[in-house]
Parts: structure tokens; C-alpha cells; sequence
């Protein structure tokens, strides 16, 4: 592999910019002359990103055992699902309310989060995307706690 110095390539512009220069005539410019300074939306470029680890701030974890999916929570409104190595799918609460419970319905492909906001979200895992079937967003009333009990409606 061949290692490059940053100085070399330096000095190698500068040379070819200095003998580009002496060919041209002195007191004509040149095309080449200005130097643009400022960013422009052509000089970025959006790609995908990868996440990969244990999501930071965690508030919620659930497990369903058996599906085997661990779905953890974060502050910031995150929900990161993991299944077998290698499978997991990352989804974003609209509100960005911090989630502070996660719950399965076991076996339904279902899981049940509960945010700081007073709201409560039913997300369909049954397909490649995970999508909010219903939300309920309570006026009156304090969310601290859910409990769904087994096999329940």
C-alpha cells in the first residue's frame, strides 16, 4: 500500500499552479484565479448512516420471549429493536418524548410504548418496517406505569 504525505501532494500543487502561471501572459487573467470560500449544497453530499451498539440514554427495555426480540427506549424518543445477530430496526416517536415503558404482546407481533408525554403508542412489528397502528394522548391524566396482563385484549 502506498502511503501518501500531505506535504508532497502540497508542494506538487504549487509547483504545477506556479508553472501554469509563468505560461500565462502577465497582465490577462485568468479563469483560474478566484478561489471560491464559501459552501454550497453542491459541495455535501446525504448518505445512510449506520448505527450499531447499545442505544445511548436508555429509559425502556422489553423482551419477548418467544419471538426473541429486545426493544430498548431512549430519552430522546428512540426505539431500537434487536432480534437474532445481525437483525435490528431502529424507529422514531414523532413527539421525540422520552419513552418510559415498553411493552409485547407476546407472540402478536405487537409492542406498546409509553411516553413522557402522556402518550400511548401500539406498534405493528408484523411487517419489514414497524409502524404506529393507534395512539392514545392523554389531557388529564399522568402516565407512570402499564401493565398489559398475559394473553389480555
Amino acid at each position: 500500500m502506498k502511503k501518501f504525505n500531505i506535504r508532497k501532494v502540497l508542494d506538487g500543487l504549487t509547483a504545477a499552479s506556479s508553472s501554469s502561471s509563468s505560461a500565462a501572459q502577465p497582465g490577462t487573467p485568468r479563469e483560474n484565479d478566484a478561489v471560491q470560500e464559501t459552501l454550497q449544497s453542491e459541495h455535501f453530499q446525504l448518505c445512510k448512516t449506520v448505527r450499531h451498539g447499545f442505544p445511548y440514554q436508555p429509559s425502556s427495555m422489553a423482551f419477548d420471549p418467544v419471538q426473541k426480540i429486545l426493544a430498548v427506549g431512549t430519552q430522546t424518543g428512540a426505539l431500537r429493536l434487536f432480534g437474532r445477530a445481525g437483525v435490528e430496526c431502529y424507529c422514531q416517536h414523532e413527539s421525540g418524548a422520552a419513552v418510559i415503558q415498553l411493552q409485547f404482546l407476546i407472540n402478536e407481533g405487537a409492542l406498546v410504548s409509553a411516553l413522557a408525554d402522556d402518550s400511548i403508542h401500539l406498534w405493528n412489528l408484523r411487517q419489514k418496517i414497524p409502524a404506529i397502528l393507534h395512539s392514545l394522548k392523554f389531557s388529564r391524566e399522568r402516565i407512570t406505569y402499564c401493565h398489559l396482563p398475559f394473553q389480555s385484549k
